[in-house]
């Protein structure tokens, strides 16, 4: 089915189309030719459905959220630090990211949605997702935390390339802590490779709490992944010219040296 549609979107024009067909699932990698706009698509998954209303939910109630994933997502795609595939995050392991960065800030800027009591549930096999979803009863949450875009990007940056702690840290937007202790990677049993899994940065799934969305991260790519998180780091503390270099294309020859 991921084929054929890959082979629809092709027959349509779509470009850089690619069927992504030994994925966790399966999707469907393209690019709207007169907008620019990429997209993953997926067939069949209910909980993909969830997820996406969960983010939607979270965006609409701090517009600074928008504005920090679609920065980051830009600088991973530039960077290319977007692909599971190759041992990266995805796009929407790096919005978890942002939105627990956001939960964590002091004031806080976004609250979590998994502790309020839920009104929306959706049961899908025997995993609950449930939140609630009346945001607009949460507008001007975060209004106390008066921190600029510039200031979330600066604060993103620094907190994956020196505050982390990647040996034993999970991140949870689903308790907007860091797990430490119950639930922890102990408890998860994301202490040690099984398979393709290396657990060497971990992203709780909001609703399947045993998924680790950075499951694919390998010994080689933790490696380029903190490089890159400390150079961006580094740009936006030192450089002038840093709207400019911080999106720099990624080159091998240069990663290389």
């Amino acid at each position: 089915m991921v084929l054929k549609l890959a082979d629809i979107l092709r027959s349509e024009n779509f470009q850089d189309v690619e069927a992504i067909t030994n994925a966790r699932v399966p999707i469907v990698k393209m690019r709207d030719p007169q907008t620019g706009i990429s997209c993953d698509i997926c067939i069949n998954n209910l909980l993909v459905v969830a997820n996406t209303e969960l983010l939607r939910d979270y965006a609409r109630i701090d517009d600074r959220l928008h504005q920090l994933a679609f920065i980051v997502k830009h600088w991973a795609r530039l960077r290319e630090v977007n692909k599971t595939y190759g041992g990266t995050l995805s796009s929407y392991a790096y919005v978890l990211m942002c939105i627990h960065f956001l939960q964590l800030r002091k004031p806080a800027i976004l609250p979590c949605l998994q502790e309020i009591e839920a009104t929306y549930v959706l049961t899908v096999e025997d995993t609950e997702c449930a939140y609630f979803d009346q945001v607009e009863r949460l507008q001007g949450f975060g209004a106390q935390n008066e921190e600029s875009i510039a200031q979330l990007v600066w604060g993103f940056f620094q907190y994956w390339a020196y505050y982390h702690n990647y040996k034993s840290d999970v991140i949870s937007i689903r308790t907007a802590t860091i797990i430490r202790y119950f639930d922890s990677k102990q408890m998860k049993d994301w202490t040690r490779p099984v398979g393709n899994d290396r657990h060497l940065l971990c992203i709780e799934d909001p609703f399947e709490t045993y998924h680790d969305l950075g499951h694919v991260v390998d010994r080689r790519s933790i490696k380029i992944l903190r490089e890159e998180f400390e150079r961006a780091a580094r740009i936006l503390r030192y450089d002038p010219n840093l709207c400019v270099t911080l999106f720099e294309p990624y080159e091998p020859s240069l990663k290389q040296n």
